[in-house]
């Protein structure tokens, strides 16, 4: 477990984060305002001092973005409602439909997978999200479908896969400015995993992850040794290293 291995000073990061989190508003994009499925999602994000404002994603988007300091998007959201609208997001994007990834411009069409899992391993352990994490995590329990993708574009810094299928990334991060097939980012898109039928299943470090990668978004967590201008992690590194 991460915990038997995990830096006194990244911990003492987050939990300075979480204290400084109280009252930053985020736009939840799901099928509703909100969907039940995510009720638990809602909860745990109100825990750790956010403000959620959900949106369904019927309505038109993206949706006015003044006074919000993260969208999420929910897997309950059907891409084909909102497509790329969060391409040139200018506030950070914490995004858990692949279904939107070739919208963003993130990857080609039909390089998404959603099968069931339990587990995913870290690729990048230097990374502030995934830091103190090494090798294979169960994120989910029992198994849930896994939202992931293969052959991601640009400059991407792929921080996790599917132990099951290393070709399938799970956890990755576009920074601000960071080339895309479509043009560049103008603000920091992390897209993680979880499907929102799951946010039962999820485990304590997969909520960890999650939670991270808000506080990554928001800069609240140390971005020092995260790489810039990174070019795509290509799958041969992937599994030469595994």
């Amino acid at each position: 477990m991460y915990r038997h291995i995990f830096y006194p000073i990244l911990m003492l990061l987050l939990l300075t984060s979480i204290a400084m989190a109280k009252g930053e508003k985020l736009a939840l994009v799901g099928s509703g305002a909100p969907d039940p499925k995510d009720n638990l999602l809602i909860e745990n994000l109100e825990k750790w001092g956010y403000v959620v404002e959900p949106h369904a994603h019927g309505a038109k988007h993206p949706v006015d973005l003044a006074g919000i300091d993260l969208v999420f998007i929910s897997e309950s959201t059907s891409s084909a409602n909102i497509l790329g609208a969060y391409t040139d997001s200018t506030v950070p994007v914490v995004n858990a439909e692949s279904f939107t990834y070739d919208d963003m411009g993130f990857s080609p069409d039909g390089t998404f997978n959603s099968d069931a899992g339990d587990k995913i391993t870290i690729i990048d352990t230097d990374h502030p999200i995934t830091a103190g994490f090494k090798g294979d995590i169960t994120v989910s329990q029992p198994a849930a479908q896994l939202m992931t993708c293969s052959g991601l574009d640009g400059d991407v810094d792929i921080l996790a896969v599917r132990t099951d299928n290393n070709d399938l990334v799970a956890v990755s991060v576009y920074e601000k400015g960071a080339k895309t097939l479509k043009g560049t980012t103008k603000a920091i898109h992390i897209n993680i995993w979880p499907h929102s039928t799951a946010w039962q299943m999820v485990t304590e470090d997969g909520w960890e992850l999650i939670h991270r990668s808000i506080l990554y978004g928001l800069g609240q967590i140390a971005a020092d040794v995260a790489p810039k201008n990174k070019l795509a992690v290509t799958w041969g590194q992937i599994k030469t290293a595994h």
